[in-house]
């Protein structure tokens, strides 16, 4: 049983890496995205296979929305039916990601999200953030809910950023403060991560030394990086937000192969 829960090459001094990996990655990755690239390749570092690492990473993601939801309770409370909107598509999404992550077909998907960022900040080019949510048309509550679906989709495939890409569409689209949409993704992401888990556990991907230890690590880092982007004014993390979606749209364009 303990030969099935360790793999062969694993080394206890794989824990404290890891450990560090996810609460340092998570210290920026829950603020401006991205901190799944430090974490997985941490675990790839020491000999995990690709498609375990992201497995893995995804389940320890869980510790992230855990640290982010317990300083950003009050958000969510106030903006439940809003959550569960964003929810619903994300976790559908998510359904589709992990497919395709057993499958190994991304390369499509690659493209369809590089159109929608883009479609993302030339909107928030021509928008400014109010306090409260717009009232937005039809077509917006469209777009936003195509949009997470992507999102969910790539979040279970992605080598990153779709923390960024998610955060600065709800800013973006509904006028929500970063803090809001801080909360309400944390949580609209649960139940796709939760799903995730069951999957890829059946599928005999996750490793769960380094998930659970990840799982420590991310809420340590997120639940901290939470309070203190609550002292930084929204127009800097929302322009953060922009570069770095900038940044990823560069990234899966020119380096990243499925």
């Amino acid at each position: 049983m303990l030969h099935d829960l360790f793999p062969s090459y694993f080394e206890w001094w794989h824990i404290p890496v890891v450990f560090m990996a996810g609460m340092i990655g998570e210290s920026y990755g829950c603020i401006i995205g991205g901190g799944g690239i430090p974490i997985q390749a941490a675990l790839v570092f020491i000999g995990v296979p690709i498609k375990s690492a992201l497995a893995s990473s995804s389940v320890g993601g869980l510790g992230t929305e855990a640290g982010v939801i317990s300083e950003t309770r009050e958000q969510i409370t106030s903006n439940k039916g809003l959550t569960l909107r964003i929810a619903i598509p994300y976790t559908l999404g998510g359904i589709l990601g992990v497919w395709l992550l057993l499958s190994l077909s991304t390369e499509i998907l690659k493209y369809i999200m590089v159109v929608a960022v883009l479609v993302i900040l030339a909107h928030a080019y021509h928008s400014n953030r109010n306090e409260k949510p717009k009232t937005i048309g039809h077509s917006q509550h469209a777009f936003l809910f195509l949009f997470m679906f992507m999102a969910g989709t790539y979040g279970a495939i992605g080598p990153g950023g779709e923390g960024a890409f998610s955060k600065f569409a709800i800013m973006s689209i509904l006028g929500l403060s970063f803090i809001q949409s801080q909360g309400i993704k944390a949580a609209a992401t649960v139940p796709s991560r939760v799903i995730r888990l069951v999957v890829t556990t059946l599928a005999g991907l996750v490793i769960w030394p380094y998930a659970l230890t990840l799982v420590a690590g991310t809420f340590v880092g997120s639940k901290y990086a939470t309070r203190v982007a609550k002292r930084i004014p929204d127009a800097y993390l929302k322009a953060t937000l922009a570069a770095v979606s900038v940044a990823f749209v560069v990234y899966l364009l020119f380096f990243y192969g499925p």
